[in-house]
């Protein structure tokens, strides 16, 4: 190891920040993504959009809005990002498919207009617009309608009368199209629901006190901050941010190539839940490993992963339909176990074979330069799923890092 990295890396905190700092999405990429999605918004309230008088709202979900973004394994695929239109109307007004057609009419000319090389692509509660290669993403846009009452009656019949109250969280509730739900055609109250926001706040909640103290310390460094409410949310990276960040690209790593991988919303649940305040990234992944897999609730034999702004909702539904996604998660987790822990119990220059094998030697070797110093003598990465990530990573080939 050379005299800088000595100096770079002194701890297990500074291999692992560096290594979710090249995981991560890059600023310039996150800039144009957030350019692009602005834009999509200022088109669809433009002066002669057919939607305008319902004062269209673009904004993000998922990953991208929680930060917690990962490149895909392969670094010749594309991120999705996934955002939410939110027209200010009534359910009365619209049925699914007509709020989707409305929607995706204005894309349809968006793309025209901006000469895309690709026309919106019609999912089954989406639209895609799909950049061209260089972009590096695509997007997922979702038609959504405010659904703050229905929302509420919802939890307020299920008991949960204490979140109903939480004005924050239920105010941020959406009604959302699908097109496989019997009513998509019909004049309906009875629209699927979520609360891309109100999970945000939840998020945010789990690591509030850290997020402060880290904008204390940008501001102290950035006089042209006056105030922390200044300071965006994107421009700080919490220990429980990154560690989910390599926990995912752990996952991914472990089920190159394959689609029922666990998604990322348990994952990301599962470690909000069990982090606790943790001040450095080695520390939020021990507790996480350790105690995440303690909110995974048995139901009379169904698993069940509670949506904490909905706790109706199973995030672990599909686990009931295919055995082999709890056993699949249950192995990540008791791998995950291993590889973090056994780095963490050894020398910080050590990077054993594990976690070199679930991150990746690429990765590993554009985030330490030195790597090759760092482990010991004579371990190999031929194995096969290595082997495997390294083609995949030079050739291309996964797309959408972050499923659901």
């Amino acid at each position: 190891m050379n005299t800088t990295n000595r100096k770079m890396l002194q701890n297990h905190d500074d291999v692992l920040e560096s290594i979710a700092q090249k995981i991560d999405i890059t600023e310039s990429l996150e800039e144009k993504a957030r350019t692009r999605y602005q834009s999509v918004g200022e088109w669809l309230d433009r002066e002669d959009s057919t939607i305008r008088r319902y004062s269209p709202e673009v904004y993000p979900q998922g990953s991208f809005l929680l930060g917690t973004v990962i490149r895909p394994v392969g670094d010749a695929d594309a991120f999705d990002i996934d955002l939410v239109c939110k027209l200010r109307a009534d359910k009365r007004h619209f049925t699914m498919a007509s709020l989707k057609n409305i929607v995706g009419n204005e894309l349809f000319e968006y793309s025209k207009y901006h000469r895309m090389q690709k026309y919106p692509k019609d999912g089954r509660r989406c639209w895609t617009l799909e950049y061209s290669d260089n972009a590096k993403f695509h997007m997922d846009i979702l038609p959504a309608l405010p659904n703050e009452k229905d929302y509420q009656d919802l939890l307020e019949f299920s008991g949960y009368r204490n979140l109903a109250n939480d004005r924050e969280i239920v105010q941020e509730a959406i009604a959302i199209t699908d097109k496989k739900n019997p009513k998509f055609f019909n004049y309906t109250d009875d629209w699927p629901i979520s609360n891309p926001k109100g999970y945000a706040v939840w998020f945010k909640s789990r690591q509030a006190e850290v997020i402060n103290n880290l904008k204390r310390s940008i501001m102290e460094r950035e006089i042209i901050y006056f105030s922390i409410e200044e300071i965006p949310d994107h421009k700080v990276k919490t220990p429980l941010q990154r560690a989910i960040q390599l926990l995912k690209r752990h996952r991914d790593t472990m089920f190159i190539g394959r689609s029922d991988k666990p998604i990322s919303i348990i994952i990301t649940t599962l470690a909000a839940h069990a982090y606790n305040g943790e001040v450095t990234i080695s520390e939020a992944l021990r507790t996480i490993l350790k105690l995440m897999g303690c909110y995974i609730e048995n139901r009379n034999g169904t698993y069940w992963i509670q949506n904490p702004v909905n706790p109706n909702e199973n995030f672990a539904d599909k686990w009931a339909e295919n055995i082999t996604k709890a056993s699949d998660f249950f192995d990540w987790l008791k791998r995950a176990q291993r590889d973090f822990g056994t780095y963490l119990t050894d020398d910080f220059t050590v990077i054993n074979h594990a976690l070199k094998e679930s991150m990746t030697e690429i990765t590993l070797a554009k985030a330490i330069p030195s790597i090759a110093l760092f482990a010991p003598t004579g371990l190999s990465s031929s194995n096969a799923g290595l082997e495997e990530a390294k083609r995949i990573m030079n050739q291309g080939g996964q797309t959408r890092p972050w499923l659901q």
